[in-house]
């Protein structure tokens, strides 16, 4: 794959609809139809290959190989495949419309690849507890590589849990404890009572974008498809109020992010994309 270089972010192949925005305030999720070229689409997925050929050690702790989920974060670091996606495709334009931010800057990407049979679940969660930042203007976006259904472990959101007050344990794959936060509340079990919630999930086409608030609570199950891959591409992003807050329980970053608690997030390691653009 031709690696590029970017002065600015190409446009989206079409600006989200002022109803869409709306449902995202509403909401606190939306899925995006096609909002990305098949161009852009095509290099998420070969960097989503470079990298499984070449996984950080990171990427190579936090998998289940054994059990086929593979997953990364911070690619653009190492990669200049994810670094193109960075700085170049569409993403940070569409992040610029719902944050109403006129500086976007990116805070990290992150791969969750299940394969056809993977039993490992993404447990019902919210991001936002889990992140070492502080803010209101922070946004995450999920991108499909391929057609994904509710067989294939497409994410499901409860509808306008965002705007709960409740703040929940992280749960992650492995149930690593590190991050989680004994002062905060368990999560519901939503599973053994879905008629108490409004649960949204869509099936995905590439070219689609699930755009999604930070405490809206989304999970999958496993992939219970035993033919398709299941990749997803996540890409998160945050405007001009957001500051690195570091807490307890809290996901470590990479160390040389030279930021002192109250920073404005920036940097070289979550570099502004956008600018008073």
């Amino acid at each position: 794959m031709l690696i590029m270089r970017f002065d600015q972010p190409e446009q989206p192949k079409r600006s989200l609809s002022e109803s869409e925005v709306a449902s995202l305030k509403a909401d606190g999720v939306i899925r995006a139809p096609k909002v990305l070229s098949d161009s852009w689409v095509e290099r998420i997925a070969m960097a989503i290959e470079h990298t499984q050929e070449s996984p950080s050690k990171l990427g190579e702790a936090l998998s289940l190989k054994d059990r086929g989920f593979t997953s990364d974060l911070f690619m653009w670091l190492q990669s200049d495949y994810f670094k193109d996606i960075v700085f170049g495709s569409p993403l940070a334009r569409l992040a610029q419309q719902v944050l109403g931010s006129s500086s976007v800057t990116h805070w990290y990407d992150q791969l969750f690849l299940k394969e056809p049979g993977s039993t490992v679940p993404t447990p019902w969660h919210h991001d936002l507890t889990f992140w070492p930042i502080a803010g209101e203007q922070i946004i995450s976006m999920w991108i499909p590589v391929n057609n994904v259904t509710s067989e294939s472990s497409g994410l499901q959101f409860v509808r306008g849990s965002h705007r709960w007050s409740n703040r929940f344990k992280a749960i992650t794959p492995d149930y690593n404890s590190y991050m989680i936060n004994p002062e905060l509340e368990d999560m519901p079990d939503i599973d053994s009572n879905r008629e108490q919630y409004e649960v949204l999930a869509w099936d995905l086409e590439p070219g689609d974008v699930l755009i999604f608030h930070p405490l809206t609570v989304h999970g999958s199950q496993g992939n219970s498809s035993l033919t398709d891959r299941r990749w997803g591409f996540a890409s998160r992003w945050v405007g001009e109020d957001v500051v690195y807050d570091p807490k307890p329980h809290t996901m470590p970053l990479p160390p040389e992010h030279g930021l002192d608690p109250g920073d404005k997030l920036g940097g070289p390691i979550f570099p502004t994309v956008l600018e008073g653009a």
